[in-house]
């Protein structure tokens, strides 16, 4: 909390202490006043010296959980620190570890912020009570679609769920409108997908919130029995389509636009669902730790993250 805001709120106390207390003192002119009566002019005063006091400095050490790679985000952090002159020590892991290494450490965990890759694993610790509520302006700064529904976390960017297609292979007229369709004979043995990667795993949570347990193992114990490739995360199926090896895989968005960008004949697109969790847009967010040892800087760090400089980095 702002230095600001603790003024403020210490000034509403001042007046309710003084409300509670001054029952039934005489006004100026030997009149009953209202219970425990403060001038105006008493009150501007104390919010105009409440606005004067300057925001808690940002500064010290500030302990990050990162489920994002040290590869995508360590310029970033670097250049957090050079603005705001604070040390970040950052622990990085996958989110979901992350997650887990949260819930165990609870209260006594030296984490100001964990920064995830998915929203499964900020779900997780927003559902065991570890997170703050962020701020207002804040949450003005961030679209709706990425704001947790209890002010937990917010994303700090978003990837869309696709299927990445081999064009020489696959037709328009023969893709599924979504998710569900690609249960079907036709598909036999063309699939690729990566069950551990954590973006699958949204996609599957997605799904059970949506659709129910039942619908969703159904569907799994189809596409197991029509026989698909497993890799190890998005981009292997990716390459794999370029390749001519695969028709169709489950991947995020962006692999397959990396690969086109680099080679205009690839002959790989990606197709986007109609709805559901197949198309699903899934934001990688930051939340601060209620048990946090500094939050000032934990605020300005989700701040950093939605500048100019920061979302252009992301793109």
């Amino acid at each position: 909390m702002k230095k600001q805001s603790v003024a403020l709120f210490s000034l509403l106390v001042l007046v309710f202490i003084g409300c509670a207390g001054q029952d039934g003192e005489q006004g100026p002119s030997g009149e009953a006043g209202l219970p425990g009566e403060i001038s105006q002019e008493d009150i501007d005063s104390a919010v105009e010296a409440a606005l004067a006091e300057p925001e808690a400095e940002v500064g010290g050490t500030l302990v990050v959980y990162s489920g994002r790679k040290e590869s995508l985000v360590s310029d970033l952090i670097a250049e957090f620190e050079s603005k705001f002159g604070v040390d970040v020590e950052v622990r990085y892991a996958k989110s979901a570890a992350l997650a887990g290494t949260l819930e165990l450490e609870g209260s006594i965990s030296p984490a100001d912020v964990f920064f995830s890759q998915d929203p499964v694993s900020l779900g997780v610790v927003a559902k065991a009570g570890l997170f703050d509520k962020l701020p207002a302006d804040i949450l003005d700064n961030v679209p709706t679609w990425a704001i947790d529904k209890n002010s937990f976390w917010v994303g700090t960017s978003g990837r869309s769920r696709s299927l990445v297609v081999d064009t020489r292979d696959v037709t328009d007229a023969e893709m599924p409108s979504d998710i569900y369709g690609l249960v079907d004979e036709k598909f036999r043995n063309r699939l690729g997908l990566s069950p551990t990667n954590s973006s699958f795993i949204a996609m599957i949570s997605c799904m059970i919130e949506s659709d129910g347990e039942e619908k969703v193992l159904e569907w799994l114990t189809a596409i197991n029995g029509l026989g698909y490739t497993e890799y190890p995360k998005n981009s292997p199926q990716v390459a794999a389509a370029d390749a001519g090896e695969l028709d169709i895989g489950m991947i995020n968005h962006y692999y397959t636009l990396r690969v086109v960008a680099e080679n205009d004949d690839s002959p790989i697109k990606n197709v986007y669902l109609d709805g559901g969790c197949g198309a699903m847009v899934m934001p990688a967010g930051a939340g601060i730790l209620a048990t946090s040892q500094n939050k000032p800087a934990a605020l300005s760090f989700i701040e950093f993250l939605h500048s100019t400089s920061a979302q252009e980095h992301f793109t």
